[in-house]
C-alpha cells in the first residue's frame, strides 16, 4: 500500500510536462512547437534571483530524474519560471512531501491536455499531398486570383455540406 503522502507522479514527470505544455509555436514551421531549453530556463531564473541560483545542468538532472526531489527553493524557482503555483509539484521535495491540492490536480490535468495538443502525435506528420499541391498552385496566383480561389473553396464547402444534408433525407422526401 502506498503511503498517503506519496506523490502520484514524480517531480521529473511534472517538470517535463511543464516544459511540454509551455512549448511555443515555431513561427517558421506552424504547427510545430519548441520547448524551452534548460539553459534558457536557468538564464531567466538567474536574472530574476541572482547569478548562480540554478544551473542548466541541475535542470537537466531534474528532467532526467537523476535528482528525484529538489529543495523547496529550487522548486519555487521553477514554479516562478513557468508561472505556476508551487504546489503544482505537489511539494514533492526533499524538504517536505505533500499531497496535491485540488487546484494543483486541476492545473496538472489542464497541462496534460495542452501538452497533448502540442505533441507531434496529435498533428499530421506531413500535410496531405493534395493540400500541398493546392498550396503550391495557390502560391503562383495573383492576389485577385487568391481571393477568387478562397471564395471558390468556401462555395465548394457549402455545396458539400448541402450534399451531406441531402444524403440524410430519405429519397422519397427529396
Amino acid at each position: 500500500m502506498t503511503p498517503r503522502h506519496a506523490p502520484a507522479v514524480s517531480f521529473k514527470d511534472r517538470l517535463n510536462l511543464l516544459f511540454k505544455a509551455s512549448a511555443v509555436e515555431n513561427p517558421d514551421r506552424p504547427g510545430t512547437f519548441t520547448e524551452y531549453t534548460p539553459a534558457q530556463v536557468a538564464d531567466e531564473i538567474n536574472k530574476k534571483f541572482g547569478a548562480g541560483s540554478i544551473t542548466d545542468e541541475y535542470i537537466r538532472k531534474l528532467r532526467r530524474g537523476d535528482i528525484k526531489s529538489p529543495s523547496i527553493l529550487m522548486a519555487s524557482y521553477l514554479a516562478w519560471f513557468f508561472k505556476m503555483p508551487l504546489d503544482v509539484f505537489d511539494a514533492v521535495t526533499d524538504d517536505q512531501p505533500g499531497e496535491p491540492s485540488e487546484i494543483a490536480s486541476k492545473v496538472m490535468a489542464e497541462l496534460q491536455r495542452i501538452a497533448a495538443v502540442k505533441s507531434p502525435q496529435h498533428q499530421d506528420a506531413e500535410p496531405n499531398e493534395t493540400v500541398q499541391v493546392l498550396a503550391r498552385s495557390a502560391s503562383r496566383l495573383s492576389p485577385q486570383g487568391l481571393r477568387r480561389a478562397a471564395a471558390y473553396v468556401q462555395n465548394l464547402a457549402q455545396v458539400e455540406q448541402m450534399e451531406g444534408e441531402l444524403q440524410d433525407v430519405p429519397p422519397d422526401n427529396r
